[in-house]
């Protein structure tokens, strides 16, 4: 889910996550530790209670006892007497002869192999219950495996036994309706202040995405603050630094060629005067269309220094009328060109410039290609404009080539009049200033098809 992928989504459930775990898990060890104080608290309970029991036995008339067992026996606490034990002797358990420790403690006169003990979940095999003190009550309770059950057995004489049974509290469930609300609401809790927290934190590292995106749109948007976390402001300094360093690389390029032009259209402009003052003849027409070459050369590379750097502002155009305007120009000095798209698209560009790398990439189409097929289409949130023709193609080693400064293609098409190589340079240094990207393939049935691919960003920043 899209939801999730930001770092504040995934922190605020990290967090939550920890909590639920750490309170379930704290929860458990701490039910688990209770039920078992109250079980053994309940057994103990019930073993002093057998013991006074039987110390009383002891103590009065053997005429009494059948009475004194009767008033003793309840419903949950079974007191009978047997002529033998009531189940077989068994290797004990810890808790077993912790009982039976602490029942001799309180009856000294129990004497060795005179007690047994039982206390486990489940009643042993064969023992002999005695009969429902009450009408329509259940002899046993052997399918209830609530609690644990504790059967004593104390020997009173040659072939008497006092048999007491019991069973301890019921284990309650590790998650009760008011854990859940509790936990509930500390999700909640916790969630609206680790979502507070957590965007205090990223705010910057938004900002600074939000400021990445800005400058490869414009180069002198607005410096990034440096406010947040230390690292934070160790990477917005950074950043800015970048930004600068860019300014002037960019500045620097800029003011190089152009001092570089006009240090040399000076003695160009000399050059020019004196040839057409010389007698015609073939050398002086070749001299003039030399001196024209470098004339273009000069003012190509003064407008490829200045794409990234051109100060155009943007506004919101009609894309398709545009793309449909640049071919109506071609169409009208005799360039074989089509467009197909919607009559309607608005999009926020530096519109010169953007015709511009229209033009040089239809420019290119027809001059290599002798045709070009313009599209233009949304495809998803972006602008696709495809132009393609049914020219020989580029070899698939060199399409990456061809975008570089001053590349020109070992081809028989290409004539010294074509250009200098900074047509496809200049067209993707202005894509890229868009946003966007710019694509080169072959196609399968012949030709070059070339992708231009804008982001539809309108003109408050955002999206459309």
């Amino acid at each position: 889910m899209k939801v999730f992928d930001s770092l504040r989504a995934r922190t605020v459930v990290i967090v939550i996550a920890g909590l639920v775990i750490s309170n379930a898990i704290g929860y458990v060890l701490y039910s688990r530790d209770k039920q078992e104080t109250l079980i053994f608290q309940d057994a103990f309970d019930m073993a002093e209670r057998a013991a006074g029991i039987s110390r009383l036995l002891r103590d009065i008339p053997d005429d009494w006892n059948a009475e004194i067992v009767a008033a003793s026996d309840s419903r949950a606490f079974r007191v009978w007497a047997s002529e033998t034990p009531p189940f077989d002797s068994q290797a004990p358990t810890t808790e077993e002869e912790e009982l039976e420790t602490y029942v001799v403690k309180l009856v000294p006169r129990i004497r060795d192999n005179e007690m047994r003990v039982w206390f486990r979940p489940e009643l042993p095999e064969g023992i002999d219950l005695p009969s429902a003190l009450f009408a329509g009550e259940p002899a046993t309770m052997r399918e209830n495996r609530e609690g644990w059950l504790l059967v004593l057995s104390i020997n009173h004489a040659e072939a008497s036994w006092l048999n007491f049974y019991g069973r301890t509290v019921p284990e309650t469930s590790y998650f009760p309706t008011f854990l859940a609300l509790n936990l509930l609401m500390a999700v909640f809790g916790l969630g609206l202040v680790a979502l507070w927290l957590v965007n205090r934190v990223t705010a910057p590292l938004q900002n600074l995405a939000q400021a990445a995106e800005r400058l490869g749109l414009d180069l002198t948007s607005e410096p990034l603050s440096e406010a947040g976390p230390e690292e934070v402001r160790v990477a917005a300094r950074a950043f800015n630094a970048m930004q600068a360093r860019l300014i002037r690389q960019v500045e620097g390029r800029t003011v190089m060629l152009a001092a570089i032009s006009h240090d040399l259209r000076t003695p160009i402009t000399q050059l020019r005067l004196r040839t057409e003052l010389a007698p015609e003849s073939n050398e002086r027409a070749k001299t003039l269309a030399t001196l024209d070459d470098m004339n273009v050369i000069i003012g190509t590379c003064l407008d490829f220094a200045r794409v990234s750097n051109d100060g155009e502002p943007r506004t919101t155009v009609d894309l398709g009328s545009l793309v449909q305007s640049i071919c109506d120009d071609f169409a009208d000095i005799g360039g074989d060109v089509t467009y197909e798209g919607p009559e309607t698209t608005r999009y926020f560009c530096k519109r010169i410039a953007l015709k511009r790398a229209i033009t040089n990439i239809i420019d290119n189409a027809l001059t290599y290609g002798g045709q070009a097929r313009v599209t233009l289409s949304p495809v998803g949130r972006d602008l696709v404009i495809c132009v393609e023709d049914d020219g020989p193609g580029i070899p698939d080693a060199e399409i990456e080539t061809v975008f570089q400064p001053f590349c020109r293609l070992a081809s028989d098409q290409v004539r010294p009049s074509d250009g200098v190589g900074l047509g496809l340079s200049i067209a993707q240094s202005i894509i890229e200033d868009h946003g966007g990207t710019v694509a080169l393939s072959n196609r399968q049935q012949g030709g070059l098809l070339v992708m231009i691919c804008l982001p539809n960003v309108l003109k408050s920043g955002r999206k459309g």
